[in-house]
């Protein structure tokens, strides 16, 4: 048995989950639409700067009140919502498998 092998199988079992394919129709939708592609790549690159920056606490706090409100206002965009929670649905689904992986590990080491 070869491991690379099997990742490779799970990959392609991934794809073809529902909550693949949504993530996959999600994207295309933001993807065509120029604006709505910055505004995410923009909100992605404030938060990870927030999360990386050694901030004092109440800068933090004021960056990420910042980041809420700008998310809610992305989020209020149907094309948006859509991409938010399909990506949710699919890293919740990511992490099921991931815990499986994990249980079953573990179990063979009792």
């Amino acid at each position: 048995m070869n491991i690379g092998d099997k990742a490779k199988e799970l990959s392609k079992a991934v794809m073809g989950t529902k909550e693949y394919i949504e993530l996959k129709q999600a994207k295309s939708v933001i993807d065509k639409n120029k604006e709505l592609r910055s505004k995410i790549e923009d909100f992605k690159k404030k938060k990870e700067a927030l999360y990386k920056g050694k901030l004092s606490t109440s800068e933090a706090q004021k960056r990420a009140a910042e980041l809420n409100k700008i998310f809610e206002n992305l989020n209020s965009i149907p094309e948006v919502n859509r991409f938010v929670n399909a990506e949710k649905s699919f890293n919740d689904m990511l992490q099921k498998v991931y815990r499986q992986v994990n249980d079953a590990l573990e179990a063979s080491l009792k």
